[in-house]
């Protein structure tokens, strides 16, 4: 059965970072683009109606509509859905007949297809569930560094000596990035090995299938410059990337309707419309790309950094009998703190880690001396700790787990075991008696485990890491939330927003999820005595909540972000006591 002459069609591909809609009507394509909206089902009415209207078409007009990609189920106004594979498929067999590898990445997957000389799909591979093989790898580090997202590729061009990124988790790769930059490492040698790093993972999953020529890559990846020359010199081919990438999926999807009515599945002029899901012309539109990258302004914009703070607090108990002030500086990848001690006072400062370690470490120190209206001639000891504590002249280098243990144990004297829940991973140090060191442990090869996983939910809900926990506090039926990586978290807080789940629902399945893996790991260094919590997770009340709901009540200092800082100070106390 042919179809009728002026035929309208659409293909709606709604993925876990960006919707796309491409109208085919007759010989003429529409194509729209924005970020998936939590209520995945307005903004695809809405990007499907801008659709229409470019392609001087109105809703009555559409005969089918195909749904694919992450949110194909929860489109009631479409026709039918079909799997990405199949549509991505499509899309390339129309734009590349001779193709027989297809490389798709996205936002939050990446996918391998092998095709048969027809076209059809005869194989296909998928990422597992962690970050570090997708567009959200780059994305994060784009964020991380503070630059827009379409600068990584071409600035990643111009390397001289790439150097080499190996943490197998996004967040960990965050940190390797900061201690290269620390080290006067060039930007552009830094992305050209997140490049090839990312590359790497992507020729793992493809090489399962046999790679044959010609070799395609969709996705809004095949947009950069530098990741397509990295994977070329890793397959040994080239490899060629469609003129709209990003595309690829939902062209796919809007041919595969258009047969779908050709052959009489699907009756022509009819689109089937569940109750509420009526599509309206609208008169807003999506964003506009930025020039030249392809991708929304929502993606391209740098992430704004956290901000710096300081403060003093009185230590319990009687003073400590000091000659003289000494500090600590914990130099950590996310954030450096400092701590200056004197007496029963202890002054502190929290700076984001950016720039030099060496800036970041002089930046806190000066100002938490200046609390005390002290100078840095003033001390009489200074010890570093955390990642770039080499970095800081004139400091004595010391182990952040030994500077953890010094500072908790005059802050909570009575703990048998330390929880730090940092940014970048949580560990725990049991002790053998106050401010001595038994055994420690530390999180896997994942910051699902880290607090790091609580500010990319902040992020996603508009909200400060410090609102978190009063909103937890106050749910009523905690969601069922795996978290089972930090960077996907976003993925599945959407998926639980788009089926009704209240923010204070999905918080409080999150903190319940992350603590139970906190408490496992805990548990495993069973102690004597109370658990004493520090890091930037400490801070967050639901957090906590759920933790002494697993171990039982929980000793929280002053201020947690400056235990270990706080602990250097006293370590210089006492050498030069």
């Amino acid at each position: 059965m042919s179809a009728p002459a002026g035929l309208c069609v659409a293909g709606v591909d709604v993925g876990s970072t960006l919707t796309k809609v491409v109208v085919h009507n007759g010989d003429f394509l529409a194509s729209v683009i924005d970020r998936t909206q939590v209520d995945y089902v307005g903004a695809a009415q809405r990007l499907l109606a801008e659709a229409l209207g470019r392609a001087g078409r109105s809703p009555d007009d559409l005969a089918c509509v195909v749904a694919t990609g992450y949110g194909r189920r929860r489109l009631p106004f479409a026709s039918r859905e079909i799997t990405e594979i199949t549509c991505h498929a499509r899309g390339v067999r129309e734009l590349f007949p001779a193709a027989r590898t297809v490389i798709d990445v996205g936002g939050q997957d990446a996918k391998g297809i092998k095709l048969g000389p027809q076209g059809k799909v005869v194989n296909f591979a998928m990422n597992d569930k962690c970050a570090a093989g997708t567009g959200r790898f780059l994305e994060v580090m784009a964020a991380s560094l503070g630059l827009p997202l379409d600068e990584l590729g071409t600035r990643g061009l111009g390397a001289g000596s790439p150097v080499s990124v190996s943490s197998v988790c996004t967040v960990f790769a965050e940190q390797e990035v900061a201690q290269h930059l620390a080290a006067g490492v060039p930007v552009e040698d830094v992305l050209a090995g997140l490049h090839a790093a990312l590359a790497s993972r992507i020729l793992v999953m493809v090489r399962r299938l046999g790679i044959e020529r010609q070799v395609i890559l969709t996705g809004g990846c095949a947009l950069n410059p530098a990741l397509v020359r990295a994977l070329e010199e890793r397959l040994g081919t080239p490899v060629v990337t469609p003129p709209e990438p990003m595309f690829t999926g939902a062209l796919g999807a809007a041919l595969l309707a258009r047969e779908a009515v050709e052959r009489g599945e699907v009756p022509a002029g009819r689109v089937s419309l569940a109750a509420g899901g009526a599509i309206r012309v609208a008169t807003s539109v999506a964003l506009a790309p930025d020039a030249g990258s392809g991708l929304p302004a929502s993606l391209t914009r740098a992430r704004s950094r956290p901000q710096a703070f300081d403060g003093d607090f009185r230590l319990p108990g009687a003073a400590i009998a000091a000659a003289a002030p000494t500090a600590g500086v914990d130099v950590g990848a996310l954030f450096t703190k400092a701590a200056v001690f004197l007496g029963d006072r202890v002054a502190f400062a929290v700076v984001p880690s950016e720039g030099s370690y060496a800036s970041a470490g002089g930046q806190a120190l000066g100002r938490a001396l200046d609390r005390l209206g002290l100078g840095r001639g003033d001390l009489a000891g200074l010890v570093a700790t955390g990642l770039g504590a080499a970095s800081l002249c004139g400091a004595r280098a010391l182990s952040e787990v030994s500077c953890l243990a010094r500072g908790m144990a005059l802050l909570c004297p009575e703990a048998g075991q330390v929880i730090d829940i940092g940014a970048h991973g949580t560990r725990v140090i049991r002790l053998a008696a106050p401010g001595i060191v038994k055994d420690f442990s530390v999180s896997g090869q994942c910051a699902a485990g880290s607090a790091r996983i609580l500010e990319v939910v902040a992020h996603l809900l508009g909200l400060e890491v410090a609102e978190l926990g009063a909103l937890s506090l106050r749910a009523t039926r905690p969601a069922d939330y795996s978290a089972g990586c930090a960077v996907f978290a976003e993925t599945e807080a959407i998926s639980l927003l788009t089926r009704g789940v209240s923010r204070e629902d999905l918080l409080a399945g999150l903190h319940h999820s992350l603590a139970q893996k906190i408490a496992a790991l805990a548990r495993g260094r069973a102690a004597a005595g109370a658990c004493a919590v520090a890091g930037g997770g400490a801070k967050d009340a639901g957090l906590l909540a759920r933790l002494e709901a697993s171990l039982g009540a929980l000793l929280r200092p002053p201020e947690p972000m400056v235990v270990a800082a706080l602990g250097g100070a006293l370590l210089a106390a006492d050498g030069v006591s």
